[in-house]
C-alpha cells in the first residue's frame, strides 16, 4: 500500500513538472505611451538560423495576428521595418531583436516571436511578452520590466 501511494505521488510530481515545462515563460513589460519596446527572442541556431521569423500579437480568442516578418532565409543577418515594428534577425547569435516604437495604450496585450512558415503553424519562441502600456507614470519613472511566470 505504501509503495502504491509513493508511486502515485511520484507520478503526480512527474505530470506537474511536465506541465510546467510545456507552459511558455512570460515576461511582463510596463511602458508609458510613446516609448519603445525592445525584446530579444533567442532561437535554436542549428535548427532555425535559415528560417523566417515573425512578431505576432495574440488576439482575444488566442489567434495570432502577424505584425511583421523577416524576408530572407539565407542565414545572414537581416533587418526589416513594417510601420512601427522593426525586426533584426541575427542568425550567428541565434537572436531575433524586436522593436515596437511609439507605443499606444491600445498596444497592450500578449505578443510572441515565432518561426514563421505559413501555412503551417508557427513555432513559438520563448518568452511570451505581456505588454502593458499606460498613459504616464505617476511616480515619475519612465519604464520597467517585471518577469512573470504565469
Amino acid at each position: 500500500m505504501r509503495n502504491a501511494r509513493l508511486r502515485g505521488l511520484l507520478w503526480m510530481l512527474f505530470i506537474s513538472e511536465l506541465q510546467a515545462a510545456t507552459k511558455p515563460h512570460e515576461e511582463k513589460y510596463v511602458l508609458a505611451a510613446g516609448e519603445t519596446l525592445n525584446v530579444q527572442c533567442p532561437f535554436t541556431i542549428w535548427k532555425y538560423a535559415n528560417s523566417r521569423k515573425a512578431w505576432q500579437k495574440l488576439m482575444d480568442r488566442g489567434e495570432p495576428l502577424t505584425l511583421a516578418f523577416t524576408q530572407g532565409v539565407s542565414g545572414n543577418p537581416s533587418q526589416v521595418q513594417m510601420g512601427r515594428y522593426f525586426l533584426e534577425d541575427i542568425p550567428t547569435e541565434a537572436i531575433l531583436n524586436v522593436q515596437m516604437t511609439n507605443l499606444q495604450v491600445e498596444d497592450s496585450g500578449l505578443y510572441q516571436c515565432v518561426i514563421y512558415h505559413p501555412p503551417k503553424d508557427p513555432v513559438i519562441l520563448s518568452p511570451l511578452v505581456r505588454l502593458v502600456v499606460i498613459k504616464g507614470f505617476p511616480w515619475g519613472t519612465s519604464s520597467f520590466l517585471c518577469c512573470v511566470d504565469s
